[in-house]
């Protein structure tokens, strides 16, 4: 007799990051973040992980959020089970 039992794992939430040049322009890829990465030195990367974590509880699949992360007034916004399409807005 088997005692071995099979799980369905959840769907792990998807959490992006993306961040936002003065000048409007929109960073989601690391190849493209690593050349800017120093603009953005002020951003507490333990806190952006947490940050991560603690929406992938929130978000719904099939939807993701977003946090970005704005250059411009060092800001820091978060949008919770959007669309897969879901562009954010260039300004804080």
């Amino acid at each position: 007799m088997s005692h071995i039992q099979s799980y369905q794992l959840p769907d792990f939430a998807r959490v992006y990051t993306v961040h936002v040049l003065t000048t409007g322009e929109i960073i989601s890829s690391l190849e493209d973040y690593l050349k800017v990465k120093e603009r953005f030195a002020w951003v507490d990367q333990a806190q952006i992980i947490s940050s991560i974590f603690r929406l992938r509880r929130l978000t719904e699949s099939p939807k993701k959020s977003v946090i970005v992360i704005y250059e411009e007034n060092r800001a820091i916004k978060e949008y919770v089970n959007v669309e897969e399409n879901f562009r954010p807005l260039i300004f804080s």
